[in-house]
């Protein structure tokens, strides 16, 4: 029987590897070229892990599985919790693969909690909370690789990944990594099964953490020596290295919240008069202590007389003052006038996950308190996204997106109703676009609404374009005649195994990289898809894991 060995350089890029191999740093992935065939693999919109890993799995566009975010919109309402497994819509690879016979075992594959039954294995990694009871299938395989490599932890502990120096978040995240691989060798071995499937993070947790590129080198060099491991351990018949999106580096935020809040696109909700209090004696805090050095009784006391004259100051005297504030606290006035919440009664707009670009109309025909009349979405939307289109570069003055779509432009699919209304192209970008409530911290605004990385932990982003290479007897050499897509995916898995592809997925078997000989012995064949889908079961954590999970994606840049 065939063996495919599935494996994800998680956030690879041409523009980041192809120094590397020039410099023969990546032996196993050279030689996988040599024998093999390459190119560009294009991402979701948006590009990161859930959307494009769930395009994988699922061989579907986002309208189709429902996957758009880190968080999932309940149906009908303002509620956003962390994406899981049953809320994708759309049956897995895997299972086209054990209905034909097949067994496949799973490793790290990202949101794949809660584990459902299949034949083979199932070791949740990425989106699976550390302290979550169930953690593999079949259940009895979490004492089993307990007993062998100690404790099981899907994912590095969030705070260490936002305090720890960076040298030790890569030796930590190196080592989680390889346990992974030795875990995915050891099951394959017990488990017998024909397609092994497991997701290298390192390189994308390495973009994201490492404050510079010879540290993000070091991680594909260690990625490149754990895909040895799983060559040399599984000894498959072809290998499928993929990645999920590309990276990019940053140079700061664009506080996109703000530049809505300014147009009257977004109205926050306002604090209450203790709210207002206690945020105006933070900023205080900062400004005296911080800035100048102030402790002990005599700060406390002017602190205090500082925030009791301010809230009493008529506006033609505030005004100037919190001008002169915000050349050093940037947007420090609106920080103590609103929380982080929308007006869902006033707003037109309110947000996806921080980082996300994903904006939502508050529609009067789909939102609890919707105020945009059905009639005026669409037109609101072109407005809000032409404006978008034409925001600078404070550097180049090249607009900062790319593109920005509408739900209709890029998806179909019964997931359609549930879509962001606006999907902001960021990708590949040198600015990331913060989404959330800004806590004024000293430093000195390029213009009004970008930032520099200043205090913060995140150096790199994501990119549309990933890679694949493909190395076995089934496939030609040399680079490929035109670039993938992660839907094609599936589709070219389940080809080469003989598995007929779903007629519903959305993407296609990549036959330009498969030999004549192969494709005339192995004609394109095709059965049923999964039809009308049933609305995924929905499953919600505890609040403990929702804690958890969130903590982690704040850790990584996702989250605020």
């Amino acid at each position: 029987m065939t063996k495919t060995l599935l494996v994800g350089l998680d956030a690879a890029c041409w523009e980041y590897v192809n120094p590397l191999l020039e410099a023969n740093r990546l032996p196993t992935l050279k030689g996988l070229m040599e024998t093999g065939v390459w190119g560009a693999l294009r991402s979701t919109m948006p590009a990161w892990t859930p959307t494009a890993w769930t395009s994988i799995i699922t061989g579907k566009n986002p309208g189709k599985h429902g996957i758009f975010d880190m968080v999932w919109r309940r149906p009908g309402s303002y509620e956003f919790f962390p994406t899981n497994a049953r809320m994708r819509w759309g049956s897995p690879f895997w299972r086209w693969l054990n209905e034909a016979g097949l067994r496949v075992g799973l490793v790290n594959i990202p949101f794949t909690h809660p584990p459902e039954p299949m034949d083979g294995f199932l070791v949740c990694g990425f989106g699976t909370p550390n302290s979550a009871p169930e953690r593999t299938y079949p259940p009895d395989l979490l004492p089993q690789i307990e007993r062998q490599f100690g404790p099981y932890i899907p994912a590095v502990d969030p705070l260490f990944l936002r305090t720890a120096p960076p040298d030790e978040i890569l030796r930590v995240e190196r080592e989680h990594q390889r346990r992974q691989v030795q875990i995915a060798l050891a099951l394959a071995r017990s488990q017998q099964v024909d397609v092994l499937a497991i997701n290298l993070m390192l390189t994308d947790h390495a973009n994201h953490k490492m404050p510079d590129m010879e540290r993000v080198r070091q991680a594909y060099c260690h990625a490149d020596e754990d895909l040895r491991r799983l060559i040399d351990g599984f000894q498959p018949d072809n290998v499928m290295l993929i990645s999920d999106h590309g990276s990019s580096r940053l140079k700061g935020i664009f506080l996109l919240n703000a530049w809505l809040r300014d147009r009257g696109y977004y109205v926050p909700a306002p604090n209450t008069s203790a709210e207002q209090s206690a945020a105006l004696n933070w900023l205080l805090v900062q400004w005296l202590q911080t800035r100048y050095g102030l402790k002990g009784l005599p700060e406390k006391v002017l602190r205090r007389l500082a925030r009791e004259t301010i809230r009493r100051l008529p506006e033609s005297i505030a005004r100037p003052l919190w001008r002169k504030v915000e050349n050093h606290l940037p947007f420090a006035r609106e920080h103590v006038r609103y929380n982080g919440q929308p007006d869902y009664a006033r707003t037109p707009l309110y947000f996806g996950s921080v980082y996300s670009g994903l904006l939502y109309l508050n529609r009067a025909d789909r939102e609890p308190n919707g105020i945009i009349p059905p009639a005026e979405a669409a037109g609101l939307a072109r407005e809000i996204a032409d404006q978008l289109a034409q925001i600078p570069d404070p550097d180049t003055g090249e607009p900062i997106l790319p593109a920005v779509y509408t739900a209709g432009e890029l998806y179909n699919g019964p997931a359609l109703n549930n879509a962001p209304d606006l999907i902001l192209d960021g990708y590949g970008g040198a600015w990331n676009l913060q989404m959330s409530h800004y806590t004024p911290t000293f430093e000195q605004p390029r213009n009004r609404y970008f930032l520099g990385l200043g205090h913060r932990r995140d150096y790199g982003w994501h990119s549309r374009d990933g890679l694949f290479v493909f190395s076995g007897a089934p496939f030609t050499t040399g680079p490929a005649t035109a670039a993938g897509h992660v839907m094609d995916i599936p589709a070219t898995l389940l080809h080469l195994h003989g598995v007929p592809v779903p007629n519903d997925y959305d993407g296609r078997v990549l036959t330009e990289t498969m030999t004549a000989d192969f494709l005339e012995q192995h004609p394109l064949r095709t059965q049923e898809g999964d039809g009308d889908e049933a609305i995924p079961l929905e499953f919600l954590y505890s609040s403990e894991e929702e804690a958890e999970l969130t903590a982690h994606l704040r850790a990584l840049g996702y989250l605020e």
